[in-house]
């Protein structure tokens, strides 16, 4: 099927990335993003027009109801958000599709807007601690896992599109029950990101003087890289899916708390098998 008039709902790293990987593999088609800035330019959506990515930037909605394809690519409870607001302007033949890292909650309200046919919801597995277009390109997508939830109602052209377009941007494609995806990313992304967060709080909290900060080098960079992220997409992600995260913090927090007794009680055995266990299972994952 042909894909040629895209439209962009949000406008930062991830929605940047799609729009350079469009116009590499459609030349000829045309990008439009909406300003919800209304009043006034938006800098980054300027820079993706005179950078020749966006051919057109509106801040009329109607505007997209000639789109063939619609990119949701703001924080997971504008996505949702918008959805209402674009209805009376989406054409039935319009594939809408997402790039959000919760899915159970958008696809709920998809439902409850009766878009079901319509909608593919999208996660690409990628990410950095960078945010804005600015930092975005095409090769962000280069060997990561693309996952599609599609309802069982999803028009089977506009899940083969997507898979193809997965493909054709260098992305490894799968195909997941929403539970399942919100599941898994809690574990390997979202809680994570709180823990990180909370060892950067606490590292904060006992640097009374500096030297923390003074001495931070390679282990506390690793793990505390990602709290640079956007903080209002982080907090849209726990609003968004606490049910799961909750359920992994737990889960840790038992770990944690076993490793505490552990070093408390000069347990060399079982620190022993906590950091092998914990080596042989990361030596394994195939990043």
């Amino acid at each position: 099927m042909e894909m040629r008039r895209f439209g962009f709902i949000g406008f930062g790293l991830i929605g940047g990335s799609v729009a350079h990987a469009l116009r590499e593999q459609y030349p000829d088609s045309e990008l439009l993003a909406y300003n919800y800035f209304i009043s006034k330019p938006h800098p980054r959506l300027e820079l993706a027009k005179m950078d020749g990515i966006l051919d057109r930037i509106t801040t009329d909605l109607s505007d997209f109801s000639d789109r063939d394809c619609i990119f949701l690519c703001a924080p997971v409870i504008k996505n949702i958000a918008y959805l209402d607001k674009l209805k009376p302007y989406l054409s039935k033949d319009c594939l809408l599709t997402d790039v959000g890292s919760v899915k159970s909650d958008i696809l709920a309200a998809v439902r409850e807007h009766g878009l079901c046919e319509q909608f593919v919801g999208g996660h690409p597995m990628t990410g950095s601690e960078k945010t804005g277009y600015e930092h975005s390109e095409s090769s962000f997508f280069r060997d990561k896992y693309y996952v599609l939830t599609p309802f069982k109602e999803s028009r089977p052209e506009y899940t083969e599109w997507l898979k193809s377009f997965v493909h054709d941007i260098g992305s490894h494609c799968m195909v997941l029950d929403a539970n399942i995806h919100d599941a898994v990313v809690a574990g390997i992304s979202h809680g994570p990101h709180v823990i990180s967060a909370a060892l950067v709080n606490t590292v904060a909290a006992l640097d009374k003087e500096g030297t923390y900060a003074a001495l931070a080098a390679g282990g506390f960079h690793g793990i505390t890289r990602i709290s640079s992220s956007s903080p209002e997409m982080w907090q849209n992600i726990c609003l968004t899916n606490p049910e799961r995260i909750c359920e992994f913090l737990d889960k840790y927090i038992e770990i944690l708390t076993a490793a505490k007794e552990q070093i408390a009680q000069a347990d060399e055995e079982g620190l022993m098998d906590f950091f092998t266990a914990a080596k042989e299972y990361r030596d394994g994952v195939r990043f």
